[in-house]
Order: C-alpha cells, then sequence, then structure tokens
C-alpha cells in the first residue's frame, strides 16, 4: 500500500504484560496496512519487555518495528517524543499498551485528515471497566448511532472548559505534533496540555466510527489523579491551567477557563490536596467572576477541612 500515507503507531508500555500482546495485535489487524510499530516499555518491572519481544519474535513479518527499553521508569512525555522524532509516518498514534485500536479505526482517521485540513482527528470511544462493563464516550442508541452531536473544527473552548474528547482516539499530523514540540516533558502527563496547545491554533475533525477500547483499570496512571494529599497529575494540571490563562483571547474563553478551574478545584479540595489548590483558587480569582463560589473555595482551601474520606466513598459507588 505504498500509495497510502504511511503511519506511525507509538505503543507505550509500563507494567502493562496482561495487555500489551493484545494492544500490538491491534496494530497488526488493522485493516489500513501502510503502518510503522514504535514500541517503549517504560522501565517495566514485570514480564512487559519479554512480551513484547515475543511478540516481535511471533510476527516478524512485519519488519517496520522500533523498541525503545528503559532500565529505569523516566518522564513519560520525554520518552514519547523521543520515539516521536524517529517516526516517518505523515500521522502518529499514541496508544497506551492497555488499550486497543479498532480494526477500522487507522483507515477512517486516513481518510476525513487527507480530505480536510484538520491537524486533528478523533473519533468515539468504548470505555471498558473491570468486569465486563462497557459504554461508549459519546452516548449512542441501540442502534450504535450517536444520541448528541459532536463539535469539530475549533474545538477550543469545548477542550478547556470540560472533557469534550477522549485524547486515546487522537491521530495526529505529525509534522504539526513536531512542530510544536511533542509533549511537554515538565509536565507528568500529557493529553490535556497537548489537547488545548493544538485546539488553540488548529481544527480538528471527528468521525463517529467507534475506534479506539479504553480499559478503565483501577491501578493507571490517570486513576491516581486525584489521590489524597499526594496527586502528582494535579500540579501539572495547574501549569497547564496557567498555560490557557496566557493563550485565551477572550471573555468567553475565560469563562471556559473558570469553569475547569473550579472543576479542578473541586477535585483537588475533596481529595485534600491543599497545595495546590491555593493556586487553583489564587488563579480563579484573578478571573474575576463567579465571586461567591470562588470565595467559598478560598475558605474551605483555608480551613483545610479534609473531606477525603467522603470522596472516596463517592468514588467507590460511581
Amino acid at each position: 500500500m505504498s500509495q497510502f500515507p504511511l503511519v506511525s503507531i507509538i505503543c507505550t508500555s509500563y507494567n502493562h504484560e496482561r495487555f500489551v500482546f493484545e494492544a500490538l495485535n491491534s496494530v497488526l489487524n488493522q485493516q489500513y496496512k501502510a503502518l510503522e510499530l514504535l514500541v517503549i516499555d517504560n522501565g517495566s518491572t514485570d514480564n512487559s519487555v519479554k512480551v513484547i519481544e515475543d511478540w516481535i519474535w511471533l510476527h516478524d513479518f512485519f519488519k517496520s518495528v522500533k523498541t525503545f527499553f528503559y532500565p529505569e521508569t523516566e518522564n513519560y512525555c520525554r520518552v514519547f517524543n523521543d520515539a516521536l522524532s524517529y517516526c516517518n509516518g505523515k500521522y502518529v498514534i499514541d496508544l497506551a499498551a492497555d488499550d486497543l485500536l479498532l480494526p477500522s479505526h487507522v483507515a477512517t482517521a486516513v481518510y476525513k485528515l487527507e480530505t480536510s485540513k484538520a491537524a486533528v482527528y478523533f473519533s468515539n470511544v468504548m470505555l471498558q471497566f473491570e468486569g465486563g462493563v462497557q459504554r461508549p464516550f459519546y452516548p449512542t442508541n441501540a442502534a450504535g448511532e450517536l444520541i448528541q452531536s459532536v463539535k469539530e473544527g475549533d474545538v477550543y473552548i469545548d477542550v478547556v472548559g470540560r472533557y469534550a474528547i477522549s485524547t486515546v482516539s487522537m491521530v495526529f499530523r505529525t509534522h504539526v505534533l513536531l512542530r510544536e514540540g511533542g509533549y511537554d516533558a515538565n509536565l507528568v502527563y500529557e493529553d490535556f496540555d497537548i489537547l488545548v496547545r493544538l485546539a488553540r491554533k488548529y481544527p480538528f475533525v471527528f468521525d463517529a466510527n467507534m475506534g479506539v477500547v479504553k480499559r478503565i483499570l483501577p491501578d493507571s496512571f490517570s486513576a491516581h489523579q486525584y489521590k489524597k494529599g499526594a496527586s502528582r497529575m494535579l500540579p501539572s494540571t495547574y501549569q497547564v491551567l496557567l498555560k490557557i490563562k496566557r493563550m485565551n483571547r477572550t471573555a468567553e474563553e475565560d469563562r471556559a477557563l473558570l469553569q475547569r478551574v473550579l472543576f479542578e478545584c473541586r477535585q483537588a479540595l475533596a481529595s485534600a490536596n491543599f497545595d495546590v489548590v491555593d493556586k487553583m483558587v489564587a488563579l480563579a480569582v484573578s478571573l474575576n467572576m463567579q465571586r461567591a463560589k470562588v470565595l467559598c473555595y478560598k475558605i474551605w482551601a483555608i480551613s483545610r477541612l479534609d473531606l477525603s474520606f467522603l470522596y472516596r466513598s463517592w468514588q467507590r459507588k460511581r
């Protein structure tokens, strides 16, 4: 399929020995065949490397495979950027080794990107919970059709204000991602930051195709986003919120930012991450809107009232 643009898939594993073989198979099973595969193991302490090596040995006919095995765990954004610098594809996909690409994902993404001026493609995603329960990111009816419209094009305000896109489905134009410096290695996670940075400058294109299965695992890094008193992710979230404030151009965008800041304040307060919430409250105050609500959060932050036991109980019931 040399007439079709090459797509680079970067699959990153960290203690994913249970899932990485299936994730790599999902690359092999794509309807679209003009692919190169780059596999990262970021210092796993389980048998992930052995599983990856076995997969490569069993599928030696899949020649375009580069591996990056790190002896110790390093910053995720940095190791991804390293692999990105080796990509030859016109488009690139960031695949977590506990997720799956559904067979039509790459073909649909390439078609939509080739026939538009968008820099980023995204699709619907099937969220798979432990126990086999599944639900789509964008709700669908019994026939699998979307029951709500999905914004595409200029999505900046939407992604600033709320979780409007499941980032695991995104397919990037490689040159755009490189031009923007890849992921920010000063952060411990990548998706919120790269989403808003790209949405600020470039149009996005959507297709209702169910492109990815995202596993929701209790021991995943993102599951500890609001870990009691010790979130590693919230300080990075705060840094992204500051970036958004600098990028914003209108009062409407500032209102969307305040919506996100207040959401993150609630989560930080409820999980007793008081150090970072002080900074978030100060950011909310600087936006000079919803003063009564912001004042309530400020009083809660000053009081250091720990209600995290209620938050954990609520999370368990969800």
